[in-house]
């Protein structure tokens, strides 16, 4: 095991655990949308914040494997 390794695993599973800890805050995080005066404001941040969610999921997922297949392979 090099240096160089040791490092690039490191550095995916902290930015795996900061992809994690993103996606866990748009999903269950505080709801704010209720405060916009419009309906159209209201359901455009929901969307907004629904979809990055989904993006930010895919990127964790995709991180995960990753880090798996470092570890194991």
């Amino acid at each position: 095991m090099t240096t160089a390794w040791l490092l690039n695993a490191v550095g995916l599973f902290v930015t795996t655990v900061g992809a994690l800890l993103t996606f866990l805050y748009l999903r269950e995080g505080p709801r704010f949308a209720d405060k916009f005066a419009s309906p159209e404001a209201r359901g455009d941040f929901s969307r907004h914040q629904q979809k990055l969610a989904w993006v930010v999921g895919l990127l964790s997922a995709w991180l995960v494997v990753q880090c798996l297949a470092v570890i194991l392979l």
